[in-house]
């Protein structure tokens, strides 16, 4: 058995932007091992996608059938198999999201091989696989060696330069049987009102709070000097856990990992868990009364005071930039 098999994900018959970070990571791994790279895709009606995510592997393994979408676990192993099962590779890459939290350690189960979840690094040591993952809350990196003969690996998204190459894939469709009724039917699939504002994984540039801010009447300092600067609205967890904003804002570990070219905390204290998830940042501004305040041991510029005097005349100073 030998190759690295990279899957990509598909958001409303669209490629997500995870699976370029994944094609990235991919080629790099299979160049180490010195090794062929081939793609998947699991869904319906996935021509678009596939033209997007083919550049870069010899072969674009296709899963298709009406029954993989909406997404249900069983539905998605048994297609993850018919494609481990078309190239045999060494190694298998999957972005880190909720469906594959889900269901890749049931795949691993079922293939008695080794699964490490949630990577932020991949390297080879002769033909042994390693991988590096944040523990304990973010203040530890540990490093794995990943054992079986088709070795899994979840890689958390945002860490890794997405990147396109040219469509040079061979296709290979392959039909997916629907398998066997489960424990669980899916009787129905409501979408969450969408949110206005710009997309945490997307946003260039984050205005995030804290409980710092006292409380939810205050809240209105982040929007407006999110918007005063075309950037997203993030927040700590217990601000999310209070149920100020909707936890859709949350940044770190147990919310949404960001990798902005800034990010403006706004009375954050620093918990290792949200310092972990805005690690990839370029530039991070710490603005708190507390100037022990861990944020400040992130921040490449700092601002020891009350936000209620500091935002107005950021917010002023920014709209008057922007004309």
């Amino acid at each position: 058995m030998a190759g690295v098999l990279v899957f990509g994900d598909t958001v409303g018959g669209k490629l997500a932007p995870a699976s370029l970070e994944m094609a990235v990571a991919g080629a790099a791994l299979a160049q180490a091992l010195n090794e062929p790279l081939a793609g998947a895709l699991i869904g319906d009606g996935l021509d678009a996608a596939a033209a997007e995510f083919a550049g870069g592997f010899t072969t674009l393994h296709l899963l298709e059938g009406k029954h993989l979408r909406p997404y249900t676990a069983r539905c998605a192993i048994a297609a993850a198999r018919a494609a481990i099962e078309a190239c045999k590779p060494s190694v298998v890459l999957f972005p880190h999201t909720l469906e594959t939290r889900e269901w890749v350690p049931r795949l691993a189960a079922m293939l008695d091989t080794g699964l490490v979840m949630d990577c932020t690094a991949l390297a080879a040591e002769g033909s042994d696989l390693v991988v590096s993952k944040p523990v304990y809350g973010g203040g530890v990196v540990a490093q794995y060696v990943v054992r079986g003969v088709t070795r899994l690996v979840t890689v958390r998204t945002g860490v890794f330069e997405g990147g396109a190459g040219a469509a040079s894939a061979a296709v290979n469709k392959i039909a997916v049987a629907e398998p066997a009724a489960g424990r669980v039917t899916l009787i129905d699939e409501q979408k969450m009102q969408a949110e206005g504002g710009v997309r945490l994984k997307d946003a260039t540039t984050i205005v995030s709070g804290g409980r710092g801010l006292g409380g939810p009447d205050n809240w209105h300092y982040i929007e407006e000097a999110a918007a005063s600067i075309g950037g997203a609205v993030g927040c700590s967890r217990p601000v999310a856990d209070s149920g100020w904003v909707s936890s859709a804002h949350q940044v770190g570990l147990s919310g949404t990992s960001v990798k902005p070219d800034l990010y403006i905390a706004v009375g954050i204290s620093g918990a290792v868990q949200h310092l972990a998830g805005i690690s990839n940042s370029s530039t991070v501004v710490a603005i708190n009364v507390d100037g022990d305040a861990d944020m400040f041991t992130r921040a490449n510029y700092g601002v020891v005071g009350d936000y209620k005097e500091v935002l107005p005349g950021f917010v002023a100073r920014a709209k008057q930039l922007r004309g």
